[in-house]
């Protein structure tokens, strides 16, 4: 097994994000990419699936972003994570009309 493979095994340290100031204090986090550290810790391979328009990305530690989210969610009054339901996946972004499937 090459280092590369290894690597991408074990799943990316950090994401990548393209992010987009919404109305208020309010900002959109849209996933473009992953990045793990090198074996010697002195920096990153970074995977990037597009790049924004503005340039702007924002690298975050992939366990920090699921902590902020669950505490999001949890301060909203939920109980914990809502169940998973099977079914097709419909992905949309907020740019997306009604109808505008992909």
């Amino acid at each position: 097994m090459t280092e590369e493979t290894e690597t991408k095994k074990r799943g990316p340290s950090h994401i990548a994000y393209h992010v987009r100031d919404g109305e208020g204090e309010k900002s959109y986090f849209n996933r473009i990419g992953s990045a793990w550290p090198h074996k010697d810790g002195k920096g990153f391979n970074v995977q990037l699936d597009s790049l924004p328009v503005d340039g702007r990305i924002t690298i975050r530690s992939a366990k920090d972003r699921v902590k902020e989210m669950k505490d999001a969610f949890q301060e909203s009054g939920s109980q914990g994570l809502p169940a998973l339901q099977p079914g097709p996946s419909k992905s949309r972004s907020r740019d997306d009309g009604p109808g505008m499937e992909r």
